[in-house]
């Protein structure tokens, strides 16, 4: 499960929103928990980029020889 890059991205961009909420909610105890999430985001960041590069999938066609990335138009 923890290399699955989909639960990754789902679970740090929960993570990333109830940081958001808490921070804006205005009670002080709820800034005091964001800014504890807010030491463990970088942490988190880097595992869900890590899974996603290392774990995911790439679905688009291959280049053919001697040809250069560029958009699907």
């Amino acid at each position: 499960m923890l290399r699955q890059p989909k639960f990754s991205v789902i679970f740090v961009s929960a993570y990333l929103l109830l940081y958001a909420v808490f921070l804006t909610g205005g009670n002080d105890q709820l800034t005091q928990i964001a800014s504890y999430q807010l030491l463990f985001s970088p942490l988190l960041l880097v595992w869900m980029i890590f899974t996603v590069i290392r774990y995911g999938k790439y679905s688009g066609r291959e280049l053919k020889e001697g040809e250069e990335y560029g958009y699907n138009d």
